[in-house]
């Protein structure tokens, strides 16, 4: 069985269950628990891929704008 639910992580380092799906699994049963979070983009990532890109250009590769 699968449940999805959004939560935050406590103080005390506990994720709680939402107490409709708590109480759906029976007690001791063995749970496998995957955790996934998004997180932010750092402007400094974006500034050093931007500068990647521009470092990678070759003039051959406009040959694109051309058929515009």
């Amino acid at each position: 069985m699968t449940f999805e639910f959004k939560a935050a992580l406590l103080p005390n380092g506990q994720i709680a269950l939402p107490t409709d799906i708590a109480g759906q699994i029976p007690a001791g049963q063995e749970l496998q628990v995957v955790l996934a979070w998004e997180t932010p983009v750092d402007a400094d990532f974006r500034t050093l891929g931007k500068k990647l890109h521009e470092a990678s250009y070759a003039p051959e590769d406009s040959v694109y704008d051309s058929l515009a």
